[in-house]
């Protein structure tokens, strides 16, 4: 009986911890095959320029921050033929509730498995 109990308190710890490592990947998936330059950056990294031709990707990972929610990294997304620089928070701790969380990048914005948001542009 005892064995089952620490079995079952166990299973619940493992279940509310979230995992320590996020996973951001951004697929180039722009119409008209159009190659796409990111460059993300957070407060305290600057991740640096990666350019991505058609289906290919970029993918960094960080460690979760238990004690705030305010782990934020931001990207902009720019490609030929387009004058403007797109802007989108690729991250944020307090939207984002994926371990895994893979963009899609299209020219009306980034996609999160099927869920399509409008960029931030000034």
């Amino acid at each position: 009986m005892l064995l089952l109990l620490v079995v079952h308190m166990t299973t619940l710890v493992e279940s509310s911890n979230p995992p320590k490592k996020i996973t951001v990947r951004i697929t180039n998936t722009l119409e008209d095959n159009l190659d796409l330059t990111v460059h993300c950056k957070s407060k305290d990294d600057d991740l640096g320029e990666h350019l991505l031709h058609p289906g290919e990707t970029y993918e960094f990972s960080f460690g979760r921050n238990f004690f705030q929610s305010s782990t934020l990294f931001f990207c902009g997304f720019r490609w030929p033929g387009d004058p403007k620089l797109h802007y989108f928070d690729i991250y944020s701790q307090k939207r984002d509730e994926c371990s895994k969380c893979f963009w899609t990048v299209k020219k009306v914005g980034p996609c999160l498995y099927g869920q399509c948001f409008l960029w931030h542009d000034s």
